[in-house]
């Protein structure tokens, strides 16, 4: 494992900042990860994301985002 995937593992075991349909929110020391419910295909959650985010009060548009499988849990981390 790598040390990118350590800080998100920790920071997963805190208090979400929010939650929505599809995602769990967290804060992280690289950026926001938006963690997965269940375990539906990467397309479908795409297209709810940055709706989702908007619906925590979240601008989530001008980040960069990444897709990250770590162990058994699938998220998108947002970042500068």
């Amino acid at each position: 494992m790598n040390t990118i995937h350590d800080f998100i593992l920790y920071s997963l075991k805190d208090e979400p900042i929010g939650e929505t349909a599809h995602f769990i929110w967290y804060i992280t020391d690289i950026g926001i990860a938006a963690l997965f419910r269940g375990n539906k295909n990467f397309k479908m959650y795409n297209l709810y994301v940055e709706k989702e985010a908007k619906n925590i009060s979240l601008d989530i548009s001008k980040e960069e985002k990444e897709y990250c499988e770590i162990e058994d849990k699938k998220l998108f981390l947002f970042y500068s």
